[in-house]
């Protein structure tokens, strides 16, 4: 906080903003400051986590890809651009060029939501939003699973999401990371902890993917927000699985044709809807 408030003193762009809201956690603390900037009325909104380093030309490169796309798709398409990161220790020391490759993910750029439905792709730190993205997201919802993947489904629902392929920030790993970045064989190996743990936790990221879908459908309709007949007809009916039987909800999401990367990441899609009890939506 000491090093913040010296900076705002030193430069009248930067602010530090106070709270007595105490822990509110990685989703909590990101929802919180999407509200302070939609409220601001701020037009563009680059997520930073605390430990990692940004390239010197990192806002400069995106803020004009996210410009380029505006010209493109017009200013009031909901719009999020994204890069890749290099993976490095504490001390800044690389372990990969690149996280996508590390993780085992691609960007899907021609149907970003049959994917992002079940699994997201986008990392937070590496993100700018525009305006009307900040108003369709806006307010986070306190249930979702993590900011970054809220905010990719809704610009794969009703907007753009844009991919530059350069690492742009030096994604620091130090053992207390929120989420973290673990090499695909890593997590696909069934006997490391990393497998162990996603195991566990597949139940909440599944059924948490179906509270997104329901969530998102709700806040386009409330909001008249402009959506394909597409992307709306797949939120309502991946939506409704939560209410399905185990094997009539494995055969919607097969007919909705939606997809996780990789062939581990998508049998266990399928392995987690089969065992979950029917009509449960874990919270």
């Amino acid at each position: 906080m000491e090093v913040i408030a010296d900076f705002s003193r030193r430069d009248e762009r930067i602010r530090c903003i106070g709270d007595r809201l105490g822990r509110l956690g990685v989703v909590g603390n990101f929802g919180e400051l999407m509200r302070i900037a939609h409220a601001e009325g701020a037009d563009y909104i680059f997520f930073s986590d605390q430990d990692d380093v940004w390239v010197s030309n990192k806002i400069a490169n995106q803020l004009t890809y996210l410009k380029e796309m505006e010209s493109q798709h017009g200013q009031k398409t909901p719009i999020l651009v994204y890069s890749d990161l290099e993976v490095v220790t504490q001390q800044l020391e690389g372990t990969h060029p690149s996280f996508m490759s590390y993780q085992g993910l691609t960007h899907e750029s021609r149907d970003p939501l049959r994917v992002l439905l079940t699994q997201n792709f986008v990392t937070g730190c590496a993100t700018v939003i525009n305006r009307p993205l900040l108003e369709l997201a806006n307010p986070l919802p306190a249930d979702v699973i993590m900011h970054d993947w809220w905010l990719a489904l809704c610009a794969a629902a009703c907007g753009r999401i844009e991919y530059l392929p350069h690492a742009l920030v030096r994604y620091r790993q130090h053992g207390a990371n929120q989420i973290g970045a673990e090499g695909f064989f890593t997590m696909v190996n069934p006997l490391s902890e990393a497998s162990e743990r996603r195991l566990g936790r597949s139940g909440y990221y599944v059924f948490g993917s179906i509270r997104h879908a329901a969530l998102l459908g709700e806040r386009v309709a409330s909001l008249n927000i402009p959506c394909s007949a597409e992307a709306l007809w797949l939120l309502k009916r991946f939506a409704a699985c939560a209410y399905e039987g185990r094997f009539r909800r494995l055969w919607t999401v097969f007919q909705l044709r939606l997809r996780r990367q990789g062939l581990f990441r998508q049998l266990l899609l399928y392995w987690r809807l089969l065992v979950s009890p029917s009509g449960a939506v874990p919270h």
